[in-house]
């Protein structure tokens, strides 16, 4: 990693889109050593702060459709990371719960994402990084709002 200058087009669709493809790049990269892409972790981390969720949640959580996160699911379970359930409320609806090796990764994983953070960060003010997730975050609530 150089402090080469990079030529990025002005546009704030272009600026936030390549932003965002690096640094999930970044972090699949990061992760591939464990076999996780970072769809999988965003998946994982949200299932580590409550397990037991329904796909359309995950979705949600993911901003991915319903064949993409049957997919990912479906890869997730082949590595044993995860197991469904039917939900006993709502028979339509599947549980997704980690596995012991899915729970017994996140420690590890969170250390790969928090270097992979202060990587993508270096060289970033604290103040300003701060500024740009406020204004992400505004940026994605009004798009929300509008939907």
């Amino acid at each position: 990693m150089g402090n080469k200058k990079v030529k990025v087009d002005n546009n704030l669709n272009v600026i936030v889109g390549k932003a965002s493809r690096l640094m999930s790049n970044r972090l699949s990269k990061n992760l591939s050593e464990f076999n996780v892409t970072s769809e999988q972790w965003a998946v994982l981390a949200s299932l580590w702060k409550k397990n037991g969720q329904t796909q359309q949640d995950l979705a949600n959580i993911a901003n991915k459709n319903k064949a993409s996160i049957t997919h990912l699911i479906d890869n997730m379970e082949k590595r044993s990371l995860v197991v469904r359930q039917s939900d006993e409320g709502d028979r339509r609806n599947n549980l997704i719960f980690l596995t012991e090796e899915g729970k017994n990764m996140k420690e590890t994983l969170n250390k790969i994402v928090k270097k992979t953070t202060k990587e993508i960060t270096s060289g970033i003010d604290k103040k300003d990084l701060k500024i740009s997730k406020k204004v992400l975050k505004k940026i994605i609530e009004n798009l929300v709002a509008e939907s």
